[in-house]
């Protein structure tokens, strides 16, 4: 897991409350001038992650990228929920109480659309089959992203052992922050092992 800048950390546990239901919606936070020209200059862009060169042939979501990334990746999806968007209705296909049912509707209010469930519930379906206590024994990937190592969720929330709603979020903005989306996850697992 990546290591918070300082300057990035107020952002970060602004999105934390959002996901988290602490507020309706978003908390701006200020940018500290540095001078008259401050307002009219672009922010930095942000990091690109890369991936470790000793990857294991493991399947899983393996790479690390930052927590600042996975953060950024999870406020853009509560700046979208606070836009009050409409109910997400879950394919017939699927059961509206089940893991599936929680996945979909996290994966359109993340932003993802529709066309991109195929690929997200094949994904899963073979790392965890949405089984959000699933473990792999001999690497130690866990829940429903099979995250690796699994304390990475925690980013997200400290239930990360137990809720798949917390497991699902930190696994959307693991594939949207490493991927752009379920599509490009799922062609990477196909051609790796792993994602």
């Amino acid at each position: 897991m990546g290591v918070l800048r300082r300057s990035a950390a107020p952002a970060a546990l602004a999105a934390g409350a959002l996901l988290l239901g602490a507020c309706a919606t978003p908390v701006p936070t200020a940018e500290p001038a540095t001078g008259p020209t401050a307002a009219s200059s672009s922010p930095a862009p942000a990091p690109t992650p890369t991936p470790r060169q000793d990857e294991p042939s493991r399947s899983g979501a393996r790479v690390d990228v930052p927590t600042v990334e996975i953060m950024a990746q999870l406020a853009r999806r509560a700046e979208r929920i606070a836009k009050r968007l409409p109910p997400v209705v879950v394919p017939t296909d699927v059961d509206p109480a089940s893991n599936r049912g929680l996945g979909y509707r996290e994966m359109i209010e993340f932003g993802f659309p529709a066309d991109q469930w195929p690929y997200l519930d094949a994904l899963w379906q073979r790392e965890s089959g949405w089984n959000h206590l699933a473990e792999n024994r001999s690497s130690g990937a866990y829940g429903i992203p099979q995250s690796l190592p699994a304390t990475k969720m925690a980013v997200v929330g400290s239930d990360w052992r137990t809720n798949p709603q917390t497991q699902i979020r930190w696994g959307l903005a693991y594939i949207a922050a490493r991927y752009g989306n379920a599509q490009k996850a799922w062609e990477h697992s196909q051609r790796t092992g792993w994602y």
